[in-house]
């Protein structure tokens, strides 16, 4: 009986892994993108990591969650990368908006991006 027990909580812990909303937060394919980037690093590799930061962006928003914290950073350094720099200040403003702990961080971004 103790073995049943031990499988159902096993199965839960793992179904509930497996779950992109973790924490009231959308994650998508985040860690798989993520991974695969820091794994090859390639155009291929960052562009799908990009899309997958942008999905995320779009489907906390259409779910009206918050963006998980650093993703708009992380896409802003990217966007920074690309010489999107326009780009970058809006997403570093968001980021701020949402998270107004990370001001250390995005003032440091700021300033090296010269906004």
């Amino acid at each position: 009986m103790k073995i049943k027990g031990l499988i159902v909580i096993a199965s839960v812990v793992l179904l509930s892994a497996c779950n992109a909303t973790q924490g009231g937060l959308y994650w998508g394919s985040y860690s798989n993108t993520l991974y695969d980037f820091k794994k090859e690093p390639g155009d291929e590799t960052r562009q799908k990591h990009v899309k997958s930061l942008n999905d995320i962006i779009a489907t906390s928003d259409k779910k009206g969650i918050r963006v998980p914290p650093g993703v708009l950073v992380e896409l802003a350094i990217m966007e920074i990368e690309s010489g999107n720099a326009e780009n970058a200040n809006a997403l570093l403003d968001r980021e701020l908006s949402i998270y107004p702990e990370s001001k250390t961080l995005v003032a440091e971004l700021k300033r090296r991006l010269g906004a």
